[in-house]
């Protein structure tokens, strides 16, 4: 019994050690887990403003991802990779020349991405984790031959000269939400994205953000990185919703919507609908009006989506339809259709609100599935143990002993639970 007691205390040692960045203690700090921001940056590295973008981050202790273009690394260059590595940043890939890739050969794919690779490893030992094509130019030959997920990010038109540091600042406010990954670029010279760094790190740190690389934006949102994807945010799935409606679709590339529908419910329901695309783009909402004034044509980007699911919530919709400022009865056609290439939807359907939206997750229900069973132990276990792509998507449930933090102790509850 004692040598039982002594490798449970051992246990409990070594995985508070492992794991107490992982640790809660309040419900302040699991309203920070949900507020999470992916900061990332372009065209590196240099000696100059990569150094002045670490200088930042370093003073608000900020994880963020670099994306390296191979010919931009030198042995004066690899210093400042090497310092960003030391300090907790990602190094990712941009590629060696910066081209245009989508009509290259898989054989120039591969040497793109492979001579970054051999670059990082030389200067980190590790090689890169994801891939951000240039000028977002995408093919399904790239999605083939590059194994590694592709990152977009929402557009700070950061590489344009005219556009000031203020304006910078106001594209990074302005799309800050949970799980969103940021572009920026830490070019030569590219000052005025480090004044916007200045003027936004310390508004994002009072709004409750916390700064992370996107591997760890994607574990603590519960996703996998998918293939054939482009990533602009990773957010949770949101739960609490069932099914209203579920719609028929007139045909597999258009899901019209029912603006009276929708209307009637008030802020309460998502639009889910299942989709296959060819060029890795999530679907998106568009409101159509070309009768009368204002005419629109508006996009709205799903909340939620992961190469297999998108999910678009109302409030997003309400607040497209007020800055524009029209209502849902003067659009002539309000619809889930394509944001770029070919597209097939299924099971599309109208979720509401559940009366128990509002209760607390089921306990031990690591894998966010509605229930508890053997599937969340061994997933815990292996988070524990910090096996390979072993991911929580509900941290607060995996804490069965409420303490604050997540320990051998929780594990040996939920195999209690599961006993009795």
């Amino acid at each position: 019994m004692l040598k039982i007691v002594s490798f449970m205390l051992s246990a409990v040692t070594a995985v508070g050690m492992v794991f107490g960045d992982f640790s809660f203690t309040s419900a302040e700090a699991a309203e920070k887990e949900t507020k999470l921001i992916a900061l990332t940056f372009d065209d590196g590295p240099n000696t100059t403003t990569t150094n002045d973008v670490l200088d930042i981050l370093e003073e608000y202790d900020a994880k963020a991802s670099f994306f390296l273009i191979g010919d931009n690394i030198n042995a004066e260059s690899a210093v400042s990779v090497k310092r960003a590595f030391d300090m907790g940043m990602e190094i990712d890939n941009h590629s060696k020349t910066h081209s245009n890739m989508s009509k290259m050969s898989a054989e120039e794919l591969n040497e793109e991405i492979s001579y970054v690779d051999e670059k990082v490893k030389e200067i980190t030992g590790e090689p890169t984790k994801f891939f951000r094509p240039p000028f977002i130019d995408v093919s399904q030959g790239m999605y083939d031959t590059i194994d590694l997920p592709f990152i977009c990010g929402i557009d700070c038109q950061d590489y344009m000269a005219n556009v000031t540091a203020q304006e910078r600042a106001d594209y990074i406010l302005n799309g800050a939400k949970d799980g969103v990954i940021v572009l920026l670029h830490d070019a030569a010279g590219n000052q005025q994205t480090v004044d916007a760094l200045k003027i936004v790190m310390p508004k994002l740190v009072e709004q409750g953000y916390e700064f992370v690389t996107l591997t760890e934006l994607f574990e603590r949102q519960g996703e996998t990185p998918k293939h054939n994807i482009l990533y602009s945010n990773v957010a949770k799935y949101p739960k609490g919703y069932k099914t209203e409606k579920e719609l028929s679709l007139e045909s597999s590339d258009r899901i019209s919507l029912d603006k009276s529908l929708l209307e009637s419910l008030g802020d309460t329901y998502t639009v889910e609908t299942d989709y296959t695309s060819a060029t890795g783009y999530p679907p998106v909402i568009a409101l159509q009006k070309w009768s009368g004034t204002p005419q629109v044509w508006h996009t709205i980007q799903p909340f939620y989506f992961n190469g297999e699911k998108a999910v678009f919530l109302a409030e997003d919709i309400i607040s497209a339809l007020e800055q524009l400022g029209v209502e849902y009865s003067e659009l002539d056609g309000i619809a889930v259709t394509a944001y770029s290439g070919d597209i097939a939807f299924s099971n599309p359907k109208i979720l509401v609100k559940s009366e128990k939206s509002e209760e607390i997750s089921v306990k031990g229900d690591v894998n966010s599935d509605g229930k508890f069973d053997i599937a969340d132990l061994v997933t815990f276990e292996k988070w524990l143990l910090a096996v390979p792509d072993a991911e929580l998507s509900d941290y607060e449930s995996a804490d069965v002993c409420a303490d604050g933090k997540l320990d051998v102790f929780d594990m040996i509850l939920m195999k209690k639970l599961l006993i009795e």
